[in-house]
């Protein structure tokens, strides 16, 4: 009897499985970084006792390379919504955006005074001015600046952001509803359309 409990037990996938298949469905490491860089994060046995979870975490995360620090992947972002703080968060909020779509994005600026609740980002698209008021909420992302944006590259684009709620964070990408269909398939982490 004890032996069928064995057959429920998750199959081990080995990372660079993990890593194939992720690439199928078009989420990439950086070119200029390898996947040992990955290892060095987490041990190989980690990444396997928990497939595809650790790494997508990992892939939507940033490292150090000479002092700068880099997207792991540009197709995936691993974001702490408690990131509002100041000047600049929200432009680089939409910066990342820009990268991950491939939009063509100018003039990016905003203006953060959380002590005088006013928040607000502004750039151009298409020859237009884009600005958006957003909601002030102590250090946390008004997390409508995705939703904006999703009805914004909606006329253009068959794909468009879907995320997955983390506690304090969430785990973005810029997907077709295939891709989603089959991400979600791998992980525990449940993307939506938001």
């Amino acid at each position: 009897m004890f032996k069928l409990f064995g057959l429920f037990k998750q199959k081990k996938i080995i990372f660079e499985d993990q890593l194939n298949k992720l690439s199928e469905l078009g989420i990439f490491m950086s070119a200029d970084l390898k996947k040992e860089l990955l290892l060095e994060e987490f041990s190989r046995n980690e990444y396997e006792e928990d497939p595809y979870n650790l790494l997508l975490l990992t892939l939507g995360g940033e490292v150090e390379v000479n002092g700068e620090f880099i997207n792991v992947s540009e197709e995936i972002w691993y974001l702490d919504t408690e990131c509002i703080e100041d000047h600049g968060d929200y432009a680089r909020i939409i910066i990342r955006l820009e990268n991950m779509t491939k939009l063509n994005l100018n003039n990016i600026t905003d203006y953060v005074d959380i002590q005088n609740d006013t928040a607000w980002v502004s750039f151009e698209y298409m020859n237009e001015l884009i600005r958006w008021e957003m909601k002030v909420d102590d250090d946390w992302l008004d997390m409508e600046i995705f939703k904006k944006f999703n009805e914004l590259i909606k006329t253009e684009q068959s794909m468009e952001l879907y995320i997955s709620i983390l506690d304090q964070g969430c785990l973005m990408g810029y997907f077709n509803k295939e891709q989603v269909i089959e991400i979600n398939k791998l992980t525990k982490y449940k993307f939506e359309e938001y």
